[in-house]
């Protein structure tokens, strides 16, 4: 007889186990695309290039002067998911002239967003935003570095929030409101400005050596200013693209690796870099997402609202020896078309990882002795909670 389980909550379990890959190098990080978006009001939607796979989705933001320094983000999204969060405390504000500058990013993109939606936490709030798209930046833990200038003194050539880079190719996002004109960046600054909205800064700089870099425009007439900037790390190179549950090196599988570095983030011991139930979340169903997708036929099952559904079967030894055993699934009662799922070798039980949410399963299993297999066992369904 098979006696099926549907597996709702999973417990969290240490795995002894941590594996560092030191010396490797790094991807060269490269612009996709940048779209300039606004002036508008906000909340409002703003429409990019269909994004690619494992890339960095960058989002600068401002609001037009007026009384916007107690104006926040509540929310970036796009149309097919992606994950986007604050680059740390990335939000600064002019309180002479009252505008307000805030960065967020996507890592490891989805392909296909068209439409990325930004939501302040006033209506009607006045704005314009830039939008970057990048390869080559690191799909896991992509923010190196966050720097913010506050209620800047009147200038010609406002300069940027600094940062320092700890390696040598980092991609640095900056940004200024001013009180006046940006007119461009000021002559010998490395920086590329990407954009005029809102008469604002909007600059770029991929690095090639380890540094202090700034952003510096000139303004006119002169004025006050804030700044925001943030530097992201290039992804270490042969790494191709993440799946979302691949947290640690060697990358490109879902192994025992990945597992302790979901543990070491659940428990505080690293910080949190995951974007699998959300960005910046970890706890225990994010550790069991990543022991799901470790497992042979595993699925990396992402997203708020998505529960890490799997179905144990255990089943009667046959009272011949030296027997193994294969599950066959279906989703018709009564097939007579079972798909193989898995040989489960010696085994008296499997667990299936590779269920979806909503879908009744129907089980039944044979045993075999040399080459020969037994009939099948009596069906037994298993209907898989929703999310």
């Amino acid at each position: 007889m098979v006696y099926v389980i549907p597996n709702i909550r999973n417990f969290l379990f240490k795995v002894g186990f941590l594996a560092l890959v030191p010396g490797l190098g790094w991807s060269q990080i490269a612009l996709v695309n940048v779209t300039s978006c606004g002036r508008q009001t906000f909340p409002g939607s703003c429409t990019v290039s269909s994004s690619s796979s494992g890339n960095l989705i960058v989002v600068g933001f401002q609001l037009a002067g007026g009384s916007n320094t107690t104006t926040t983000l509540i929310s970036v999204t796009d149309n097919v998911g992606n994950l986007y969060s604050e680059a740390g405390a990335a939000r600064s504000v002019d309180t002479a002239e009252g505008s307000m500058v805030d960065i967020w990013y996507a890592k490891n993109s989805v392909s296909g967003a068209i439409s990325v939606t930004i939501t302040p936490n006033l209506i009607g709030q006045t704005g314009g935003a830039v939008i970057w798209e990048l390869s080559g930046v690191d799909a896991t833990s992509p923010l190196n570095q966050t720097s913010v200038l506050n209620s800047q003194a009147t200038s010609t050539t406002p300069t940027g929030a600094s940062v320092t880079t700890a390696s040598a190719n980092q991609l640095i996002i900056s940004l200024v409101a001013v009180a006046n004109t940006i007119t461009g960046i000021a002559p010998g600054n490395t920086f590329t400005n990407d954009s005029a909205v809102l008469l604002n800064g909007w600059a770029h700089l991929i690095t090639s050596s380890t540094g202090t870099y700034s952003a510096q425009w000139t303004q006119s007439p002169s004025g006050t200013y804030a700044s925001s900037t943030a530097s992201f790390n290039a992804a270490a190179s042969g790494t191709g693209l993440l799946n979302a549950c691949d947290l640690a090196a060697p990358y490109g599988t879902i192994d025992t690796a990945d597992v302790q570095a979901a543990i070491n983030m659940t428990l505080g011991i690293s910080p949190c870099t995951a974007n699998i139930a959300g960005a910046g979340v970890c706890n225990a169903a994010v550790v069991q997402r990543v022991i799901n997708a470790s497992l042979p036929g595993g699925m990396c099952v992402t997203g708020t609202g998505a529960t890490p559904h799997s179905v144990s079967l255990k089943w009667t030894a046959s009272t011949t020896p030296n027997v193994t055993y294969n599950v066959y699934r279906s989703t018709t009662s009564g097939s007579y078309s079972w798909a193989p799922l898995a040989s489960a070798g010696a085994a008296t039980s499997y667990t299936d990882y590779s269920v979806q949410a909503g879908v009744t399963y129907y089980y039944v299993v044979t045993a075999v002795s040399g080459s020969s297999e037994s009939g099948r066992s009596n069906e037994t369904p298993a209907t898989i909670p929703t999310p």
